[in-house]
């Protein structure tokens, strides 16, 4: 038998016994609701079990990419997850990264492990298009600086996965390529604006993804399609361009928590390219991740004290999620909590609103370009036009509050660790008839209720995650994890945690199977 056959013969045999192994684990229960079978694919497996793999030459980098490759061409048809796909280029990428395996070069922590980019993110050589007809054809000449650590890991980048255009909408729709359908009601949306990213996690389209979160990106879209996301402390992943206050940063989601724990490690670390990054030694996250939170305070608060007509049954089942936690040594109560909503609001639409009228992208653009834009960006920028600039002693004025706002956090931390909530009230809304319909039609509702739980978050800089934690009406809910700037790492053990006591890992929408 030749060393090619020998290999292929090793690979195979290999790959069998360790999913096996994981037909065993799934066969333990998971939630309640629609389950793939087990079946002899390497879909669902964790990606450092597949990094595992890999190293060992029990499958190779191209068989791996061909695989999801095939899922994508299959699926994406339906989903529209993926605004492009670079074939060519990860099969090139695969082979090599197979080629480094079998000289038996020193392997980075991702090597060979297939990964989308949400597309809002530069790529070195892959079309970005921000989501707009604009930059259709926009080839970055660099990477981001979480897509450069990405790479020199070892990821293979798949392809780029839809955001709405700018990250502005509350659908994950766009010109380029129509609306991301969720993957488990493909009549409702996937939320936004990380959208493309949850939606090809949960189907099995990509090993896992990034997206990014300015008030809820990612946490929302985790939500919806009922996979891992989190948004780390404000600062933990450098940027090429550093924001004097950080509302907005990128995020794993996954499936598995520990892959969000090696992307983030991965991702993680200061850059002199971003003097506003964190600059203190990020945590061991894979290293620390199984150690348990006996002991952990984690207050619940079901509405924040302050958010009206959420579903009954989507915070109910939540709260049920979050006592949980007590099973594993946490002390849960209930604290009266009640978010500074006004002020805190406030502050997040005057951050936003000043970075859109110092020069912002929406402003700069050509007649002939906005006449390129979506529906819902060209009200935008005829909004932003009409109202009055924000002023110097506002700015001040929203800098003071969000200090306040901070202390009044660290009232609650002081004694707790963590905050739960429910990620969302309500349960993926169907997509509107309409085109450009927003998916919540009356304004106070879709300011209070798609992002109220979460944008607290992205004022304050804190770690925060949403885990799945159940279903209603046939679609995953979501419970929110918050904890302290820089305390990423009790949120990721908190979340590992559930993720045992409550698995979702093996539940996947009947269309992916």
């Amino acid at each position: 038998m030749s060393d090619s056959n020998q290999t292929a013969v090793s690979r195979r045999n290999l790959l069998k016994a360790t999913l096996a192994t994981s037909a065993l684990v799934a066969s333990r229960g998971a939630l309640a609701a629609k389950t793939a079978p087990v079946t002899d694919d390497i879909t669902w497996m964790s990606g450092i079990e597949l990094r595992h793999l890999i190293a060992k030459k029990a499958i190779s980098p191209v068989e791996v990419v061909d695989h999801f490759l095939k899922r994508i061409d299959r699926l994406e048809p339906t989903l529209h997850a993926y605004i492009t796909i670079d074939h060519e280029g990860a099969r090139a990428q695969a082979k090599a990264a197979d080629a480094a395996v079998m000289r038996g070069d020193s392997l980075g922590p991702l090597h060979g492990l297939p990964i989308s980019i949400k597309d809002l993110y530069d790529t070195k050589g892959l079309r970005t298009t921000q989501g707009s007809m604009i930059y259709k054809d926009f080839i970055p000449d660099s990477d981001e600086i979480l897509v450069e650590r990405l790479r020199k890991a070892g990821a293979i980048i798949l392809g780029k996965t839809q955001t709405p255009e700018f990250a502005t909408f509350p659908r994950t729709k766009t010109l380029l390529a129509g609306e991301t359908h969720n993957p488990w009601d493909t009549s409702r949306i996937t939320g936004a604006s990380s959208g493309g990213s949850g939606a090809a996690v949960a189907a099995g389209i990509s090993c896992f993804s990034i997206g990014s979160d300015g008030g809820g990106s990612t946490r929302i879209p985790a939500c919806f399609n009922g996979v891992f996301g989190f948004q780390p402390s404000a600062g933990r992943l450098p940027m090429r361009i550093p924001r004097p206050v950080h509302m907005a940063s990128a995020g794993p989601m996954s499936l598995h928590v520990r892959d969000s724990a090696a992307l983030i490690q991965v991702m993680s670390g200061k850059d002199h390219r971003d003097p506003s990054a964190i600059e203190s030694s990020s945590p061991d996250f894979l290293g620390e991740l199984d150690k348990d939170i006996k002991g952990y305070r984690i207050a619940w608060s079901k509405d924040w004290g302050c958010i009206p007509d959420v579903e009954p049954r989507v915070t109910n089942q939540v709260a049920t999620a979050a006592k949980l936690f007590a099973d594993a040594g946490a002390i849960i109560d209930n604290p009266d909590i009640v978010l500074p909503d006004e002020k805190s609001w406030g502050v997040f639409l005057t951050i936003n609103e000043t970075s859109y009228q110092r020069g912002g992208r929406l402003l700069d653009f050509t007649p002939e370009q906005q006449a390129q834009l979506t529906p819902p960006t060209k009200m935008m920028l005829e909004q932003v036009k009409s109202r009055p600039k924000i002023t110097a002693v506002q700015q001040i004025q929203a800098l003071q509050n969000r200090a306040e706002l901070a202390h009044w956090m660290d009232g609650i931390f002081e004694k707790h660790d963590l905050i739960c909530t429910p990620t969302l009230g309500i349960v993926a809304p169907k997509i509107p008839s309409a085109d450009w319909d927003q998916p919540y039609l009356d304004p106070y509702y879709a300011s209070h209720i798609s992002t109220c739980y979460t944008y607290i978050v992205n004022v304050l800089g804190l770690a925060a995650a949403s885990v799945p934690c159940g279903f209603v009406d046939g679609v995953p809910v979501g419970l929110q994890i918050i904890g302290p700037r820089f305390a990423d790492l009790k949120v990721m053990r908190a979340a590992q945690t559930f993720s045992k006591l409550k698995p979702w890992m093996h539940m996947h929408p009947e269309l992916a199977t």
